[in-house]
């Protein structure tokens, strides 16, 4: 009926957590191969972290690297090489040049474009699948009919995030790295994992008006402050023909996903059952909770990325 997925960066992550609300992983912070035990990064975990997923009964989805520099090709060649002896259900990349080097590998394993391939129109989409990409992750900018629109036309699957911080900037290089005591940059062997802290970019006058806004960094990407929510749209989305659903679940708390997916999973089922919705005010409540700087519907109603549109 509907695939619910979320991220997972390493094996501790994996190990620790409770995903068993998604349907599907992906595995791998996409943003920073420098992270803790990355699956991105890191080809010797890919067969335990691929195990462990399938075990637990999820299709095991692994995330390439975003924004490799021509320094990082060699490396990222041999990730791709001992995961494509693996049997992984699919392979995301960000990257023209990835999708190029996957190619040439012979790649029969479905691709999928992440969110930083940028893409804006069914056009784009069917040119991609010309070259391997079965599922794409529109542009967050887009609007949800703009996102149907897509998905109606380019016969290629859509991935539709539905609740999270939104990604808005990917560097190659480490924010937090280079304005920290310590100096230094990425691949200097400075890096302390202060990522796995909470850094807040913040601007306004600090007394909740339409004045302050928020961004998370978490190094080498920025994310919106606010957590986009549908929970209370999941008749809408189903109603759309939309299917494949997930969760950002990038540098939160553990248990974080675990609830997220609870609720969503409740929610979508009901959906795509034809049942009528509970009432919403628990779990916004919780969503709420988890949200340190509230709740918002991106762009998918045509705002501007802040504003929370509850259920008509």
């Amino acid at each position: 009926m509907f695939e619910l997925s979320t991220d997972v960066g390493n094996l501790k992550e994996l190990r620790e957590g409770d995903f068993s609300a998604y349907d599907a992983l992906y595995l791998g912070d996409f943003s920073c191969p420098e992270y803790p035990n990355n699956f991105s990064s890191h080809a010797e975990l890919l067969e335990a972290g691929l195990e462990i997923t399938r075990a637990r009964g999820q299709k095991a989805y692994l995330r390439l690297y975003a924004v490799p520099g021509n320094d990082d090709l060699d490396w990222v060649g041999d990730l791709i090489d001992t995961a494509l002896g693996l049997p992984f259900d699919a392979l995301e990349v960000h990257n023209l040049g990835v999708l190029r080097m996957l190619r040439e590998r012979g790649c029969e394993l479905p691709i999928h474009l992440g969110v930083f391939g940028n893409l804006y129109t069914h056009e784009t989409a069917k040119v991609l699948k010309q070259y391997g990409v079965t599922r794409v992750y529109p542009n967050p900018e887009l609007s949800l009919d703009e996102v149907r629109y897509i998905a109606e036309h380019a016969e290629v699957e859509v991935l539709v995030p539905v609740h999270g911080k939104i990604p808005l900037v990917i560097s190659e290089t480490c924010f937090i790295l280079e304005h920290s005591e310590e100096g230094g940059g990425c691949g200097e062997g400075a890096c302390s994992y202060q990522c796995t802290q909470e850094h807040w970019l913040k601007r306004g006058r600090g007394d909740g008006s339409r004045a302050d806004w928020s961004l998370k960094d978490t190094g080498r990407m920025t994310l919106s402050g606010k957590d986009l929510c549908m929970v209370e749209h999941a008749a809408k989305l189903a109603g759309m023909g939309l299917r494949h659903f997930y969760v950002h679940n990038k540098g939160e708390a553990q248990g974080y996903a675990e609830a997220v997916g609870r609720i969503y999973r409740d929610a979508l089922g009901r959906a795509f059952a034809g049942e009528p919705a509970d009432d919403f005010a628990p779990a916004l409540a919780t969503l709420a909770g988890l949200a340190r700087e509230g709740l918002c519907n991106g762009y998918y109603f045509e705002g501007a990325g802040q504003r929370y549109v509850g259920r008509a």
